[in-house]
């Protein structure tokens, strides 16, 4: 139970970095699109700190992509 946790947060943490590159935006420029710091939205990506629901469903939005597909419930 904690590895598939732990699988789906490094799922998660990978997908958002690779559509905030694919889509050329900066961790500052969508840290202060969330409204948080960058060092906050760096620690999120990282799997550092866990990512509060309302930021992810922000960054769904922001991209596009669904909350299965953030998550690794999709591909």
């Amino acid at each position: 139970m904690i590895q598939e946790y732990q699988q789906t947060r490094k799922i998660m943490h990978e997908r958002i970095r690779k559509l905030r590159k694919v889509n050329h935006i900066t961790q500052a420029q969508i840290a202060q699109h969330l409204g948080i710091s960058r060092r906050t939205y760096a620690n999120y990506e990282r799997g550092v700190h866990a990512m509060p629901a309302e930021i992810l469903v922000r960054i769904a939005d922001t991209f596009g992509a669904s909350l299965d597909y953030l998550t690794g419930r999709e591909a």
